[in-house]
């Protein structure tokens, strides 16, 4: 659930919401129909989506493939279920449901894996920029954010501008 929401929700139990705590639902309902469309165009989108990424990232990774035994089936893996919490994500208007319940997750096993920064984070733009192309641009534009989240924290980026 969105955390402003949940936020609301639990400080007003035992009593109506106010005018402004209304207006807060509303507004996040307003734009449900769009994140709903956004959702179902990513979903027909997806497997091309993902294809295309694999493609672009075996072509400038050509030794990958041969180094991690089922790297194909890996990488299809891994890109499918980024898109499917991003759009849920979306659908929530929530990046910390996407930091929570996936990233700060799939962070650390790309780290342990050994996976370089730079490949971590020229997959995860790839995939960007295929969603980018596939989708319509107003869906694109909503599903960024998310993508952007991905490719900072995937990639390591938040913990490195910490430790600096």
């Amino acid at each position: 659930m969105n955390r402003e929401i949940e936020t609301i929700l639990t400080a007003s139990e035992g009593r109506y919401l106010t005018k402004a705590e209304q207006s807060v639902f509303r507004e996040w309902s307003a734009r449900l129909d769009a994140r709903f469309a956004a959702i179902d165009e990513l979903q027909a989108k997806e497997e091309v989506i993902v294809r295309q990424t694999i493609g672009d990232v075996f072509k400038a990774y050509p030794d990958f493939e041969k180094r991690m035994r089922g790297a194909r089936e890996s990488c299809n893996r891994d890109l499918t279920l980024v898109l499917r919490y991003c759009g849920q994500a979306l659908l929530r208007q929530d990046l910390d449901y996407l930091e929570d319940s996936l990233l700060s997750w799939m962070a650390t096993i790309l780290r342990g894996v050994g996976f370089a920064p730079d490949f971590v984070r020229d997959t995860y733009r790839t995939l960007g920029k295929h969603a980018g192309r596939e989708l319509s641009p107003h869906n694109a534009e909503l599903l960024r954010p998310f993508i952007d989240l991905c490719v900072e924290r995937l990639a390591g980026e938040q913990e490195e501008k910490s430790a600096s």
